[in-house]
């Protein structure tokens, strides 16, 4: 929200520096985002007087003079011939600016300088240069009782300069959005006087037929519209706003558009009531020629076309502000073009209401529809002013545009809800701040806020909260504005209370780290995706029926919590390819949520994803230009595995197609699904805009953690020299590196090392439907070296084993 200094004044005194007022307030809760200076006219301009003038050597038109500036002599070097001493004249100070010259587009900036040789400190200024007149031969000579040193704008009555706030404000304080609550809070702060501007009486303006007789009001949703006041105003003259009205809406951002809108939205900004004006002709009237509003749900497929020219498609929670016969006005939220004030309006219906904020939130969201008025019955505004606002923004109209008022009003407002009370024990406050203010300061500060005391005793008070403060329900939150009003920065830091201990959590955090830390070291980025993903997005990992939709949703693109990590690591990839950084490698460890018999099922997961180049760009080295693939994913997994010590994990492919994967396999323990990783479909990863191969892969990290080994245990490098032994087969196409793995293991050779596969071959020599796999078997003893003998015995069993378990067929040579 912005505000600005000048109209703030206006209802406080602000004795503070411009920056020391943006941290009071920021002490106060009301964050100050941003802070500017808006120069006003006539910048560094004052009245001065001529002390002496004499002509300066060497220069026949140029004069020397000494020109009190009402706080010191200047010497100013002058080119016209008009003053003498005694004359108050216009000065311009050095480091300001006149507006641009003839024929120049950048400000004419005042700087000392030297003429003659002798130095000139500013300039006195002629109305031409000032943009009073043409005038441009001679000084500006002001009249004899002109101030010395008052600044020129504010001699002549001009506006002067201000400062626009931009200030954060927080969901619960809704009476904040308004400029009264904002010097409501200051007051209180420093103690000063609270000026509210009083509508006055309004019946010298009012005049039959009473306005009960002329409109016809029909609040069929109280739920929705607890409180509903309209006034009618005939013979108004739209045109546009005075000069300090429209200054005040440009200078917060809002557009002038005319005498009538304008009034509403200065109320709105004043004291946080949204307000509308309809076009009272322009609404159908019933038979006895009265005015009709119902406040109602929209009917199913209705729609309507708001000020902005924008046609929305209504659902039946929607309300909405109607005549007879149409819609005018999505409640609290926009009018229509069908009912909007123009220069031929005449005769004005005004609406001052309260509307429920949940029901305006969904609206606004559904509609992706947000506007000044949106923002303030979101967050709850207050319904104890609904009439005085009315009365207010009447008051300004009649002034501004003229008219005549009918009388009285209508209103709607059936249950007025009774003044809440909360109590407040003073011995409370003391033990949660952890300071001592005295039980008289701790109710002064709080009727500082108006709040009224009803009840007090030794040890507790009874406020009643006024309806602007419907933050304020318990205890807890009278003790929190007892501590901004007395000062956040005067309560002492203490260190925290409490013993020193263990919990499960911090062991489960320091897993989490080791396994950041591995990833990393293994050449990973790592990724911080959103937790909410488009359905369609989740969809290419999930059915529809497992997925957790948000009832609310800030966008379509963000209404489902995530059942995977895949998604938002694509969305990464994308991000990363598309700002040309080609090579990627990324890991990310979140939650993510599932549906499952009925019940939400949360669990923690690893995700990994690789596209790009396998090595980083090097002048030479073979395999430079090899990208990655499903090895890679799997050598990570393994690596994983190790380090937790998790054993008996296996690969199995996954026959059938998925949305996302065009080749793929799932991790198995036993018949426990582990995860699942696989080679992106070329489809999905064009979506994406990903030119490279895409490998994706996910475990269940919660799973994992439960299974890992114990403590490692520390094995010494081996002393003796290993053997290699090299075997090159064909086995059919359905064999994988799990079955090898599988039937070498039954064979329980003894000093078998490791099994590693270096060549896979199709085509050529061999057969369709086989393929050629090349692995290097590594013995070693751990107490001796072996022997050729020893190791020719050994490999022969396990060339055996993999003729009977695979049918394979060895190639010799």
């Amino acid at each position: 929200m912005r505000i600005t200094l000048n109209w703030l004044r206006q209802y406080v005194d602000v004795e503070e520096t411009p920056e020391a007022l943006a941290e009071r307030l920021t002490m106060l809760g009301l964050e100050v985002e941003g802070m500017e200076r808006i120069a006003g006219e006539f910048e560094g301009v004052v009245v001065a007087q001529i002390r002496t003038r004499d002509p300066v050597p060497g220069s026949d038109k140029l004069t020397v003079c000494r020109v009190f500036d009402g706080q010191q002599e200047r010497t100013i070097i002058c080119g016209a011939r008009n003053h003498k001493p005694g004359d108050k004249v216009a000065l311009i100070l050095p480091g300001h600016a006149l507006p641009p010259r003839p024929g120049e587009k950048e400000p004419f900036v005042i700087r000392e300088r030297k003429v003659f040789g002798i130095l000139s400190q500013g300039m006195m200024c002629s109305p031409r240069e000032l943009g009073l007149s043409e005038d441009g031969e001679g000084l500006l000579i002001l009249p004899e009782d002109a101030p010395v040193g008052r600044p020129l704008a504010e001699y002549l009555g001009r506006s002067s300069g201000d400062v626009v706030y931009d200030l954060e404000l927080t969901p619960n304080r809704p009476d904040l959005a308004g400029v009264i609550g904002i010097a409501r809070e200051l007051a209180a702060a420093t103690g000063r006087p609270l000026r509210l501007p009083e509508p006055g009486d309004l019946s010298p303006h009012e005049q039959d037929p009473p306005a009960a007789e002329q409109v016809d009001l029909r609040v069929e949703e109280p739920e929705l519209c607890p409180r509903y006041v309209a006034r009618l105003i005939r013979d108004v003259r739209i045109g546009p706003s005075p000069d300090w009205l429209r200054q005040i809406l440009e200078r917060v951002g809002m557009r002038s558009i005319n005498n009538v809108v304008d009034v509403t939205n200065f109320v709105m900004l004043e004291c946080g009531q949204p307000l509308h004006a309809f076009d009272a002709d322009r609404l159908a009237r019933d038979d006895g020629g009265r005015v009709t509003l119902r406040v109602r749900r929209a009917a199913p497929g209705e729609s309507f076309v708001t000020l902005d020219g924008q046609e929305h498609r209504l659902q039946p929670d929607m309300l909405l502000i109607a005549d007879a016969e149409k819609a005018v006005a999505l409640a609290g939220i926009m009018g229509g073009q069908n009912s909007e004030v123009g220069p031929e309006t005449r005769q004005i219906l005004l609406e001052s209401a309260w509307f429920q904020p949940t029901n305006i939130r969904r609206t606004s969201k559904a509609l992706g529809l947000r506007s000044e008025s949106s923002y303030r019955f979101e967050r709850g505004a207050d319904p104890g002013i609904t009439e005085w606002a009315s009365r207010r923004a009447a008051q300004l109209i009649l002034q501004l545009a003229g008219g005549r008022l009918a009388r009285g009003l209508v209103e709607f407002h059936p249950s007025p809800a009774p003044p809440r009370r909360v109590r407040l024990r003073f011995q409370r406050t003391n033990q949660i701040l952890g300071v001592t203010i005295p039980p008289a300061e701790q109710q002064r500060h709080l009727e500082a806020l108006q709040l009224k005391t009803v009840a007090r005793d030794d040890d507790s008070a009874t406020f009643e909260i006024p309806t602007w403060r419907h933050d304020l329900k318990r205890e807890i939150d009278l003790i929190e504005e007892i501590e901004r009003l007395h000062g956040v920065d005067r309560v002492p830091a203490t260190p925290p209370r409490g013993a020193l201990g263990s919990h499960p959590a911090d062991e489960e955090f320091d897993l989490l780290s080791r396994i950041r830390r591995l990833c990393c070291g293994l050449g990973l980025d790592e990724a911080q995706g959103q937790t909410l993903v488009s359905e369609a997005a989740a969809r290419l990992v999930c059915e529809a029926s497992s997925l957790v939709k948000l009832a609310n949703p800030l966008s379509s693109d963000m209404d489902t919590l995530r059942p995977s990590l895949l998604p938002g690591l694509l969305d990464s990839l994308r991000h990363n390819v598309t700002r040309k950084n080609l090579d990627v490698a990324l890991f990310e460890v979140g939650r993510v949520f599932r549906r499952e018999n009925g019940k939400i099922r949360e669990e923690r997961r690893l995700g990994l994803a690789l596209t790009g180049r396998r090595h980083p760009v090097f002048w030479t080295g073979e395999g430079r230009d090899a990208r990655f693939d499903l090895s890679d994913a799997r050598g990570f997994l393994d690596e994983l595995f190790e380090h937790l010590g998790v054993r008996g994990i296996g690969f199995q492919r996954r026959p059938d197609l998925t949305p996302l994967f065009v080749e793929s396999a799932t991790l198995q323990l036993g018949r426990q699904g582990l995860g699942e990783l696989g080679l992106v479909s070329p489809l999905v990863a064009r979506e994406y805009d990903l030119r490279d191969p895409v490998v994706l892969a996910e475990v269940n990290l919660d799973f994992l953690l439960s299974r890992r080994g114990g403590a490692h245990t520390f094995r010494p490098l081996p002393v003796y020299p290993a053997v290699r032994r090299d075997v090159a087969m064909v086995v059919p196409e359905s064999v994988t590196h799990a079955d090898v793995l599988r039937v070498v293991h039954q064979a329980r050779v003894e000093h078998l090392e490791s099994v590693q596969v270096f060549d896979v071959f199709r085509g050529g020599s061999i057969p369709a439907g086989s393929k050629s796999l090349a692995y290097a078997f590594t013995y070693r003893a751990p107490d001796r070296t072996l022997t050729d003998a020893e190791v020719h015995a050994l490999h022969a069993r396990v060339v055996e084993a993999l003729r009977r378990g695979l049918q394979a067929v060895i190639r010799e040579g």
